[in-house]
């Protein structure tokens, strides 16, 4: 039987996930900015349990260990177009897809809301219409 070897300044790989790779894009002594494919994730530094450098060509590639339970921001760069409304950003697509998962969807968000089903009609609706999912309830 062997031990688990448990090198100095580390945590054990039970209490972490997979390291987070991306460049270092500014570090003070509260907070850790790393930039990533789809944005940035800032964390405190005290949720940071082990922060190495990797070599690269460009910029200050990192791995970030972070503790289980850690808060942290994370902003992404998105193109802003100038309208009459408001900035707001889109609701993430339903994950029903087609009429029976989306029927299956609204019966669950109707039984949460005491909603009685009436008979004698259809349900939900689900079209695809100019690249836009609609659903509805009929």
């Amino acid at each position: 039987m062997t031990d688990a070897i448990h090198l100095p300044a580390t945590a054990s790989s039970r209490n972490r996930g997979p390291a987070l790779r991306g460049q270092l894009v500014a570090e003070s002594e509260r907070d850790v900015s790393v930039r990533v494919d789809g944005g940035t994730w800032t964390f405190d530094r005290r949720d940071i349990l082990r922060l190495t450098e990797e070599r690269a060509a460009e910029g200050r590639q990192v791995q970030v260990d972070i503790r289980p339970g850690a808060t942290a921001d994370f902003t992404r760069r998105m193109r802003v177009e100038l309208v009459e409304r408001p900035i707001t950003l889109a609701p993430a697509p339903s994950e029903a897809l087609g009429d029976e998962q989306l029927a299956e969807a609204t019966r669950r968000w109707a039984a949460k809301l005491r909603i009685a089903e009436r008979g004698g009609t259809s349900g939900a609706t689900f079209t695809f219409h100019d690249g836009i999912n609609c659903d509805s309830l009929d």
